[in-house]
């Protein structure tokens, strides 16, 4: 099996990508040129089965006489499982005024169908603990389906030297169906605002080689405003590049995501996702997730490398739950192809391993570059 992925990751290094029509307007004749791609996706794990997908992406200077902004994204990610999860999210990132300011805007909708790992003591909690070891030991994972829809817009401008401060807003509705009575159903709206910052000095948005990118945002949740929870998330994270030798570097990160109030289950935060792979299945689900990691990053030739990365990560409830017991390592490694090289953009497969856990990840462009 592990050679059909791998064939069909090679399958799709044949990206589909034209340039587009050079436009003439009036006297001026400005040239504005979109560079346009199609690519199809796969990956798998042991919640989702096999995914099948596609992206298309447009990439293009806002001005094209500004030739200090990084080149702007607009997108389209379609995504099919064989458990029968979907999704279709359109994310646009925009950089203007020099890199003076820039703003993000994302739409999304889809149904997931995964899990959670819940306790017996959370759905019995009025049984005496000894008759849980005649069940199990722990507990068991439950299923769920979650449905939603959400909008997200961000500007930000900078203030001193590549430190950008601005705001963002957030709607979204969750409806989280679970597969025992015992867990009772969810139905979220939630209406969100906060602060996002960020300090950027990386050489490059899509495959830096030096530089920092930290962030600090929250978002807050108000029955007042119409969500149906208060509750605040806090989000940091920090990312710093070493470079070594002419195209190689090593990336050193952490990562904080802090939810705080009422919390519902979908508002809650879960190892794994897009931050550390090699966890797949949904059992280390709580209200903060801590995570630090390190990745190398390895050029082989002008289109070809390689990344090895390794990470540690917990999920609580307070800060006070923090032990050895529930530190969960990672590890993996990928290979890296330049799909786009105007636009400096790999795409890639990674292979990670946790605890009791793992993933396979098909990547449009390097970790923690949103």
């Amino acid at each position: 099996m592990k050679y059909f992925y791998v064939i069909l990751f090679l399958c799709s290094l044949s990206t589909f990508a034209q340039d587009s029509i050079d436009e003439q307007k009036g006297k001026a004749k400005a040239e504005k040129k979109v560079k346009t791609v199609i690519i199809p996706t796969i990956t798998y794990n042991n919640s989702f089965g096999t995914m099948f997908g596609a992206m298309g992406s447009g990439f293009y200077k806002l001005n094209p006489k500004d030739t200090i902004s990084p080149i702007s994204k607009s997108m389209i990610i379609g995504t099919y499982s064989t458990n029968k999860t979907w999704m279709v999210i359109i994310p646009n990132t925009f950089y203007f005024n020099e890199d003076k300011q820039r703003a993000k805007f994302v739409v999304g909708t889809g149904s997931v169908n995964f899990q959670t790992y819940v306790d017996w003591g959370d759905f019995l909690e009025f049984l005496p603990d000894d008759i849980f070891n005649v069940i199990q030991p722990e507990g068991e994972f439950v299923g769920y389906n979650n449905s939603f829809q959400f909008a997200f817009a961000e500007f930000v401008t900078e203030v001193y030297k590549k430190l950008y401060v601005g705001g963002h807003l957030l709607y979204s509705h969750n409806l989280t169906d679970f597969d025992t009575a015992l867990k009772k159903d969810e139905e979220n709206n939630l209406f969100g605002f906060g602060l996002a910052s960020v300090y950027d000095t990386r050489d490059n948005q899509m495959r830096p080689l030096t530089g920092m990118n930290a962030k600090l945002s929250t978002m807050h949740f108000l029955t007042g405003l119409g969500s149906t929870s208060n509750y605040s998330n806090i989000n940091m994270e920090y990312n710093k590049y070493y470079p070594m030798q002419e195209t190689n570097t090593m990336l050193l990160r952490g990562y904080a995501q802090i939810a705080i109030g009422d919390v519902p289950f979908s508002g809650q935060n879960v190892v794994g996702r897009d931050d550390l792979r090699g966890y797949s299945n949904g059992k280390f689900r709580a209200d903060q997730v801590y995570d630090v990691q390190t990745e190398y990053r390895h050029a082989l030739n002008n289109k070809w490398g390689y990344v090895a990365f390794a990470g540690l990560a917990t999920a609580i409830n307070t800060v006070s739950d923090i032990s050895l017991d529930n530190t969960l390592p990672a590890m993996g490694a990928g290979i890296r192809y330049l799909a786009i090289p105007k636009a400096n953009i790999n795409i890639g497969f990674d292979a990670a391993v946790g605890r009791d856990d793992w993933g396979v990840y098909f990547r449009i462009g390097e970790a923690f570059t949103r």
